[in-house]
């Protein structure tokens, strides 16, 4: 890749998605109220934004020329399956030499694109309606339409229709809060909001691919997993001195692809979060430690029979972490462990699972810091998602992604409490358990309005 891309890294970031105006505190979030009385209270809020986006490096990727020259200037033969959730780009180079190799003329396939985005938090409008049942009791239902502004290159318009991306009614009293609907998860929710709020929150991070529409990715996949918005039911317990816990069944996933499929979900998966904040003065401290449990079972090929034999497997993962903020100097850092990971978003995708139906394990770690002075945020962070291979994928020779390391620095300036513009410079690194690398740099620059 042209040394311009790692002269100027300082920061890494990630699916499949997006992360929501729900991550944000209700306080942070504009919210106009469209009518009020004594029992009603009806509201709307959203955000529109538009970003340029340069994007350039490894197009596909590609063994080193260390290692072309150790097997004798020729590229190794890679007798496996590349495991991971490819980036999407479209080389500037002969697209065949660059498909089967990534190689072109002995050089490495390379691409650059200019794109326009909607950013890591989509185009959101979001419409809200509040019950006041008893003075003690609430009711609230809520439905936010995203739409990523993208077009289809091929055609010059966006084939995409609205995703109904949160659709939940709520119930709130003395004894906690009961949620049924579709909103963001648990597992790994923490990380997501140190994304938002310290990261991308008006920004794009990585944007998942260079060819395709949205939505965008921020640093998932660099240094935590998106925990994807899920049907589901939820309890959480009253706010008592700064601690608070979540409990939710969600609508299981399917896990596998093509001829490894775990498909039989007679439980429904489990996750689970617990916070503690502290707040004094200009300090505050947020602690998070959230959890997930899924089991699985299908039909897979026995390795020495072929014959088809029976699978269950139990997902499982924990993730951790905080933010804290000293006056205008923030930071967040967190981790996570998962059976059944992804290198973007557990459960999910071909990473999870390999061809025997072993589970693959995930492991991530991400930080991110901001200073904001004067209605401008600086910002600068790193993240890497690590997954192993397992025993089948020696045997195989399948090169599985081995580590995505994202670094990212940004800076905000607020025009106003609702006009943010933005800058951002974003690196990604790919390496490959077989020794293929890929390299991609991001820079982008936009505006966002809330509402």
């Amino acid at each position: 890749m042209p040394s311009r891309a790692r002269a100027i890294s300082l920061f890494g970031a990630l699916a499949a998605a997006s992360v929501a105006s729900a991550l944000a505190p209700r306080a942070a979030r504009a919210e106009v109220i469209a009518f009020q009385n004594d029992r009603w209270t009806l509201s709307f809020d959203g955000r529109t934004a538009g970003f340029y986006s340069y994007e350039y490096g490894d197009a596909v990727p590609h063994y080193t020329a260390a290692q072309i020259a150790a097997n004798g200037g020729q590229v190794p033969t890679m007798t496996g399956a590349l495991v991971w959730t490819g980036y999407t780009a479209t080389a500037d180079q002969d697209p065949l030499m660059c498909s089967t190799s990534g190689i072109a003329n002995g050089q490495p396939c390379t691409f650059s694109t200019s794109r326009v985005h909607s950013g890591f938090v989509g185009n959101i409008f979001g419409f809200t309606a509040r019950r006041q049942i008893t003075p003690s009791l609430t009711a609230t239902g809520r439905i936010a339409l995203w739409w990523p502004i993208e077009t289809d290159q091929y055609r010059g318009f966006s084939s995409m229709s609205p995703d109904p991306r949160e659709s939940y009614v709520k119930l709130e009293g003395p004894w906690g809060g009961l949620l049924v609907g579709r909103t963001l998860g648990l597992h790994d929710r923490g990380g997501t909001l140190i994304d938002y709020l310290y990261a991308d929150g008006y920004s794009i991070g990585s944007p998942c691919n260079a060819t395709q529409q949205g939505p965008l990715c921020g640093f998932i996949g660099y240094g935590y997993q998106f925990p994807g918005y899920n049907a589901g039911i939820l309890y959480n317990t009253p706010l008592a001195r700064g601690f608070q816990l979540t409990v939710g069944i969600y609508d299981p996933v399917r896990i596998g692809l093509q001829n490894v499929l775990l498909a039989s979900l007679p439980y429904p998966r489990v996750e689970s979060e617990a916070n503690f904040t502290a707040e004094s003065g200009p300090v505050s401290l947020t602690l998070y430690v959230n959890g997930m449990w899924q089991r699985a079972s299908g039909f897979v090929p026995d390795p020495v029979t072929s014959a088809n034999v029976q699978k269950t497997v139990d997902a499982h993962g924990v993730s951790f972490g905080g933010r804290l903020q000293i006056g205008g100097f923030k930071i967040g850092a967190g981790g996570n462990y998962d059976i059944g990971g992804g290198d973007l978003s557990g459960l999910v995708g071909p990473v999870p699972i390999d061809d025997q139906g072993n589970l693959r394990r995930v492991t991530g770690y991400m930080g991110q810091a901001m200073y904001s002075v004067a209605g401008v945020d600086l910002s600068a962070g790193a993240g890497v998602t690590m997954v192993q291979e397992t025993a089948s994928d020696v045997a195989d020779q399948n090169s599985v992604i081995k580590s995505r390391l994202g670094e990212q620095v940004s800076i905000n300036y607020h025009v106003d409490a609702n006009v943010v513009l933005n800058a951002q410079y974003f690196y990604a690194q790919h390496i490959f358990w077989r020794g293929q690398i890929q390299q991609l740099a991001d820079l982008h620059a936009g505006l966002t309005l809330t509402w």
